[in-house]
């Protein structure tokens, strides 16, 4: 069985999606994941932007991701990225990455092949629109930008970095322009969704939320 859970930068996916696979006994498959393991394997080749050296080290590229004690881990070329993926230039820079086509192919492709024979609660922000429009159940999760703004200045400060709300809640609105106007996987709603605001509610409610909906669907 396959459950997606798409929206914007904040709204909580990961750590409902985790929490939620928990409970079902799903594997947990964060889609962003690649995308930051492909761009941290870029960094680490002193590449920044899609180039002609990037072009070059795309034909024989190869990612996958193995479960670990249940923790996804993201490989490239065979080489662990995991500890790698939440470093902030790798944050800045894997919008960018994404948007390009054999990129795209390569995580479309990793994706599709883990759901064919396990069952997994996977999230991003197009994963039931454009990746897994056939999957069994689909949520949209939503949230204010002022709480997604919020949550990740705090999460930020526990870490040590030295950050403003402002600057965050600025990122943030200009990362959703971003996604929601790319040419290709735009995000958006997806058909059949189920719609879920996370705004003000905690993790436990919105899951028991999702599981109430698979319920009764």
């Amino acid at each position: 069985m396959i459950i997606t859970i798409d929206g914007p930068a904040g709204s909580g996916k990961s750590t409902v999606a985790e929490t939620l696979a928990g409970l079902l006994d799903f594997y947990h498959f964060n889609s962003g994941s690649l995308y930051r393991g492909l761009t941290a394997y870029f960094i680490e080749q002193n590449i920044f932007e899609i180039n002609d050296e990037f072009t070059k080290k795309l034909k024989n590229l190869k990612i996958d991701v193995k479960f670990i004690d249940n923790v996804q881990h993201v490989y490239v070329n065979n080489i662990d990225f995991t500890e790698k993926l939440r470093n902030s230039l790798v944050g800045e820079l894997s919008p960018k990455f994404s948007v390009n086509t054999k990129i795209r192919k390569l995580v479309d492709n990793c994706q599709k092949k883990f759901t064919l024979n396990n069952n997994v609660v996977i999230d991003g922000r197009d994963i039931g629109s454009f990746v897994l429009p056939n999957a069994e159940y689909k949520f949209y999760l939503d949230c204010d930008i002022n709480e997604r703004a919020k949550r990740r200045y705090d999460e930020l400060i526990k870490r040590g970095e030295s950050v403003t709300l402002d600057d965050i809640k600025s990122k943030i609105k200009k990362r959703d322009e971003f996604d929601m106007n790319k040419e290709i996987a735009p995000l958006k709603i997806p058909e059949n969704a189920i719609i879920v605001d996370s705004t003000n509610k905690t993790v436990q409610q919105v899951v028991d939320e999702m599981l109430k909906s698979i319920e009764i669907k």
